[in-house]
């Protein structure tokens, strides 16, 4: 219901990922247990390459268990991924596996191996039990009976379909009829290179190839060029939820979830995972890019296997909505925080799909593929934040695709465009906050996205973007430890009520912006380009819980139920459309606790009769009604037939909504809950004026969905006092969008799909709940809401049980609480907090305050106060950070004391909050870096850097990886300097520039190549080390990384290192990189997590950072001469560190660290972009629209050659034609890559 229902019958299927695999526990620190949860899962290309990524043969490694829980709408996505990994785990090879799993037509022998596996799955899938006993079933567990039920209806269908010979003849002719069809109708037949945005940075080394690839796999149904005959169809991309119909996606293309990079790039001839991957040589050829891919997915496939012998790994399987399963998940989390209305709404939909409960509910890592893109930011944050478990390591991952929600033109608005908001105030208000946002960069790079948006001239604007939010904790310069985090209690907040309602009106108006005719028209007269939005994400459901949150964190202190009141006419005002959801707005409310109304408190029947001065009222009893009615339309699938017949392209999703109307009035409800099936006579009903069910309604549930012929249902919960009139009529309403212009001419003005009367019993069904289907074993009794919310009548601004939100004397709330200061500007906002700590129940402090001792405070951390009254002393925690300068207010008659501090926005940020580290659970010795993704050092290929096999021309990437680092305002400022000045001003452009200097000197791209640096302080010279071994492939994050080995030159060593020092400034003496006395500490401070993002090994039972509750160790201060890093892993390196008679003299002294690129936030600055050198790129590249130009055409410009100007064919290879000598030339950088002279 927090979603508008759609006319979904044309979607797509999405059997294939469409982003490269990332590792989802990239901040989670190795020692603690992986509880995961990814909805919209996909394919499983993230838990195979997590697994991959996470393991290590290292004997001192530590290990963890894993628990994925997957969740997909789409059960043959579900049916698939079991089937793959079950394969996996049966020992099937890689050369059967891909077809199977990737291909549309397959050898003939992998579909023999299809059959197999299919039918041993459908063998001990009979019942749950057996699944459980069953080898398959200990690792891959089943979530729910509908999951069973809906995996072996697809595994039936396909094993059906391969014993039946007339069936694969069918399917075959009718995959390559609608490949060619699909193919044609989206693109034309011209140049698709979607994939080459998996090449990260190397995008445009991939471009071609990628293109030419796409068009390979939309003409022949497989991925490679296969020597094998490969004429079986495979039926697991046959059929969906849509029925049996080709609605795979016309983008999809299995090069998307790998990472193309590992085709182009050299990698050493070690022993290690890599040393069969070859570079690419030729620009348009696929097959390096295949085969790399195949490689990859081999590893990936073993590393999984092998996982099950050294650690648990347990996967569970969910077909089911994601938000429905969130709030049943929740539910069984935390069943006292749930309102009665709400509880209704989640039972209903959580009986039907009879859960195991043999899974954590609750976890640790919430990754959402981009639902943010489908389902919108609010509905997605809302739903998921409950199962969030709560701790310094706990992380929600968001990808965004599409341009709807996060846009990266807008730079620093970003975030606020998707919110509504400032994000400070947001992340008050919810406690969780975008990490980059707040620490101000991030280690994934956008490189690729930015480069990939300017070879794409097709007007599409996509950007792969990526969040990591985590809970606030009181960051301090001696680190986050495991006791301050566990002390957290989210607090109540006190605000004016005027405030809190412009930071609401302003998310409802971002909610409903659709509907908002006034913006569309401000839009339409800018002139920007800006597409109108005609999809919106949210329902009123969505904000009445985003209420039901504000209550929650509401202190008693506010008059809630006045400041509902004062709502409404705020968030309704400007808005015909608005005006005529009030009705649905208040039922929301109702049900979830949030308010009620005077119409809702009193009796329906008194209300009707009141309203219309009892004219057209129907004859009711008082007294035998609810103050809810949910009211079920069952439409007959005849109506949607002539929107079926529609072209999906042009027509889009529509959204549906209930209207209830009559001569005097017009009520819409677009929270609905909809299902497939008939409803069943009702058994129980009572006839007072109109007839109610008092128990849950029975429908026999359809599986076909669209593709049947069953009704449509359609139920809402709706103010029974407005159904008591006569002549009331309902009907399924298309929601009138500009997208619907052209619907009008077909269902009229009003967009009426179809219409009846309240009393018409056969299609419209009133009752106390929502419908069940006839499957569910036992129907639970139908709870009364009025009595369970303990309404009693008379306006009392309820809470949940009826408890009254207003403040009474002596609350325990009254001696502490946090005062949002909120501006009511064009943009309102948090702006300051005020923590009040009340002493009046203790006489000890009662007294001092009278006594006048003195009061004094002294800020620990960015968030964290301690407030002095005499000897005595109290730490306050703010609920967002704040900044140094407060203000102290002192209430001695009224025995209180206010700190009142301004909201930190982003200026002079301590270090310590740049790169925050902690403990995060000190019985575990778990220490782990806040900011930094992590990286398994021995998982990223090396980069052989070789100038006598490869041109440095081939590694320039690096430089643009490295040089894009900077946002465009530290880019104008380190250019100011001279060649021969050192930077000082941003500390994180400083340490941008060092970073830059390190791997590219490394590299001998720039300068003399060098392995070794020195860190220079300002006052007494070196203070750091650095050795660098490798530069790696940082795969999940899209960039570099440098493989090194840092010494912290600490007094107490220096005499024992001394003639290693000679030696090395005699024999190959290192780079000084000179620092500023700020960027000193800014390497003090990151050097631990540095170490951390790539640490494989534990922290020893004496680690100093256990004993001391200090990281990093010379915190505060930051000293030089004193190490910031424990001793743990120290001497922890692989052999080819040992091996290196340079390096291998300091391995003792040294820890193993990754030194990589920090960039700019994508959604909070500006990103560097290559505006101006789209024409110089496009011209060394030579990649431009008509790159794939028939013969008789010009390679380059595209002209046709004629009677007037004959075309010129290359003299070599006489296959590719010019128009002139010029375009020859501009060409053959490109074209001598693949001339056969």
């Amino acid at each position: 219901m927090l979603l508008p229902t759609l006319f979904d019958a044309h979607g797509f299927y999405y059997p294939i990922g469409n982003t490269p695999a990332i590792n989802l526990l990239g901040h989670l620190s190795p020692e603690i247990d992986a509880e995961v949860l990814l909805l919209g899962c996909g394919d499983v290309r993230n838990i195979l390459f997590t697994i991959f990524t996470e393991s290590s043969e290292a004997p001192n490694s530590v290990k963890r268990n894993y628990h994925f829980t997957c969740c997909d709408i789409e059960g043959a996505v579900i049916a698939r991924n079991i089937l793959l990994l079950a394969m996996i785990l049966k020992g099937a090879e890689t050369e059967t596996l891909w077809p199977i799993y990737y291909d549309l037509f397959m050898p003939e022998r992998c579909s023999e191996t299809l059959e197999i596996h299919l039918k041993d799955l459908l063998s001990i899938s009979a019942d749950i039990e057996l699944w459980i006993k069953s080898d398959v079933g200990k690792i891959l567990s089943i979530g729910s009976k509908q999951t069973l039920t809906t995996v072996r209806r697809f595994w039936t269908a396909w094993m059906e379909s391969l014993q039946n010979k007339d069936v694969i003849e069918q399917m075959r002719g009718f995959y390559k009829r609608e490949l060619a069809r699909v193919f044609k109708l989206r693109f034309g037949g011209g140049f698709v290179a979607g994939s080459a945005r998996s090449g990260g940075p190397l995008i445009a080394s991939t471009l071609l190839a990628s293109g030419a690839h796409f068009s390979h796999y939309w003409k022949t149904g497989t991925a490679g060029v296969n020597p094998e005959k490969v004429s079986m169809p495979n039926p697991t991309f046959a059929f969906s939820k849509y029925g049996r119909k080709f609605s795979f996606h016309y983008g999809t293309d299995p090069l998307h979830g790998f990472h193309l990079s590992m085709a182009i790039v050299p990698f050493p001839s070690r022993n290690d995972y890599y040393q069969n991957f070859k570079p690419m040589r030729q620009a348009e050829d696929f097959a390096p890019l295949v085969s790399s891919s195949k490689k990859e997915f081999g590893l990936w496939c073993q590393s999984f296997r092998e996982a099950q012998r050294v650690t648990k790994c347990t996967i569970c399987f969910f077909v089911d909505d994601a938000i429905e399963m969130c709030g049943s998940f929740g539910l069984e989390a935390s069943p006292s925080s749930f309102p009665v209305g709400m509880k209704k709404i989640i039972e209903a939909n959580k009986i039907p799909k009879e859960y195991f409960f043999n899974h954590p509910i609750q976890f640790n890592v919430i990754d959402i593929s981009n639902l943010i893109d489908h389902l919108g930011t609010y509905n997605i944050l809302l739903s998921v934040l409950p199962l969030l478990r709560k701790g310094p390591l706990s992380y929600l991952h968001t990808e965004t695709l599409l341009d709807q929600e996060f846009d990266s033109s807008n730079g620093e608005d970003g975030l606020y465009k998707v919110l509504g908001i400032e994000p400070a105030s947001f992340s008050t208000l919810f406690g969780i906050v975008p990490v980059d946002f707040l620490c101000g960069q991030t280690t994934t790079s956008q490189v690729g996205e930015v480069l990939f948006e300017l070879m794409n001239s097709s007007g599409n604007k996509q950007r792969h973007g990526r969040l990591v939010w985590k809970w606030l904790y009181p960051f301090q310069p001696e680190g986050i430890n495991a006791y301050d985090a566990s002390k957290i209690n989210w607090p109540k907040f006190a605000y004016e009520i005027d405030g809190m309602i412009a930071i609401l009106t302003a998310v409802y108006k971002k909610m409903f912006e659709t509907e908002d005719a006034s913006l569309a028209l401000r839009t339409l007269m800018s002139g920007s380009g800006t597409k109108l939005k005609s999809l919106q994400y949210n329902t009123r459901a969505t904000f009445s819980l985003l209420l039901y949150r504000i209550r929650q964190c509401t202190s008693r202190t506010v008059d809630w139920g006045v400041f509902m009141e004062k709502l409404s006419p705020y968030i309704f005002h400007g808005s015909l459309v608005a005006n005529c959801y009030f009705q649905e707005h208040i039922a929301l409310n109702y049900l979830h606790g949030v308010d009620t109304v005077e119409c809702l408190e009193e009796d329906p029947a008194a209300v009707a009769v009141e309203y219309q001065g009892g004219v057209n009222t129907l004859s009711v009893r008082k007294g035998v009604h609810e103050a809810l009615t949910c009211v079920t339309l069952s439409v007959p699938m005849k109506a949607f037939q002539s929107l079926m017949a529609k072209d999906p392209t042009k027509t889009g999703s529509p959204q549906f909504q209930i209207a209830f109307f009559s001569s005097l009035s017009v009520n819409l409800f677009g929270s609905l809950r909809r299902r497939f099936g008939h409803l069943r006579p009702a058994d129980t009903t009572y006839y007072s004026g109109i007839t109610v069910q008092r128990t849950f309604p029975v429908f026999d549930e359809s599986t076909e969905y669209w593709e049947g012929k069953s009704d449509v249902l359609f139920s809402c919960m709706v103010p029974t006092w407005t159904l008591l009139f006569k002549g009331l009529k309902i009907s399924l309403d298309i929601v009138s969008t500009p997208g619907t212009v052209q619907l009008i001419g077909e269902f009229g003005i009003n967009l009426r799909v179809f219409e009846t009367t309240l009393d018409d019993t056969k299609r419209v069904r009133l009752s106390l709940n929502f419908p069940l289907p006839g499957s569910v074993n036992e129907v639970p009794n139908s709870p009364n809401l009025a009595s369970e919310r303990g309404i009693t009548g008379g306006k009392t601004g309820l809470g949940e049980g009826g408890v009254s939100m207003k403040a009474e004397p002596g609350e325990s709330d009254l001696e502490y609480y946090h005062k949002l200061l909120i501006s009511t500007g064009p943009r309102a906002k948090v702006t300051r907090i005020i923590y009040r700590w009340g002493v009046e129940s203790d006489q000890n402090l009662v007294k001092l305050l009278e006594d006048k001792a003195e009061i004094s405070t002294k800020k620990l951390g960015t968030s964290i106060f301690n407030i002095h009254l005499g000897p005595e002393s109290k730490q306050v925690t703010f609920p967002y950070l704040v900044q140094e300068a407060t203000k102290v207010s002192i209430a001695r008659k009224s025995k209180y004391i206010e700190l009142n501090a301004l909201i930190y926005h982003g200026m002079n940020t301590p270090m310590y909050l740049h790169f925050p580290v902690g403990i995060a659970d000190a019985s575990l010795r778990s220490i782990y870096a806040w900011s930094l993704h992590r990286i398994n050092l021995d998982k990223s290929p090396a980069i052989l850097i070789n100038f006598k096999k490869h041109k440095k021309k081939e590694y320039e990437w690096i430089n643009t990886v490295l040089s894009l680092s900077w946002s465009k305002h530290e880019r104008v400022g380190v250019e100011s300097c001279g060649s021969n000045e050192l930077y000082t001003g941003d500390v994180l452009a400083e340490m941008k520039q060092s970073i830059h200097a390190i791997i590219m000197h490394h590299t001998g791209i720039q300068g003399q190549q060098c392995s070794f640096f020195s860190l220079t302080a300002p006052v007494g010279g070196g203070y750091m080390l650095i050795f660098v071994k490798d530069i790696r492939m940082d795969l999940s994050g899209h960039g570099v990384i440098a493989d090194c080995a840092i010494i912290p030159l600490e007094h107490h060593i220096m005499h024992r290192i001394a003639p290693l020092i000679g030696k090395m400034q005699g024999e190959y003496p290192p780079v000084c990189v000179k620092n500023s006395a700020k960027e000193v500490q800014a390497w003090l401070q990151i050097c631990v997590s540095l170490v951390e993002r790539c640490r494989t090994w534990k922290h020893k039972p004496g680690c100093e950072y256990i004993k001391t509750g200090k990281v990093p160790l010379s915190a505060p201060d930051l000293d030089v001469g004193f190490s910031p890093i424990c001793a743990c892993g120290k001497g922890i390196f692989p052999k080819q560190f040992h091996d290196d008679p340079r390096i291998g003299p300091w391995v003792p002294y040294a820890t193993r660290a990754a030194i990589g690129p920090l960039f700019p936030p994508p959604y909070s600055k500006q990103l560097q972009t290559f505006d101006g050198l789209t024409e110089k790129m496009e011209e060394e590249l030579n990649i431009s629209e008509n790159r794939t130009l028939k013969s008789g055409m010009c390679a380059v410009c595209g002209k046709k050659g004629g009677a007037d100007q004959a075309l010129m064919k290359c003299s070599a290879c006489k296959k590719i034609e010019y128009c002139s000598k010029n375009c020859q030339k501009k060409d053959w950088k490109y074209h001598k890559g693949s001339c056969r002279k």
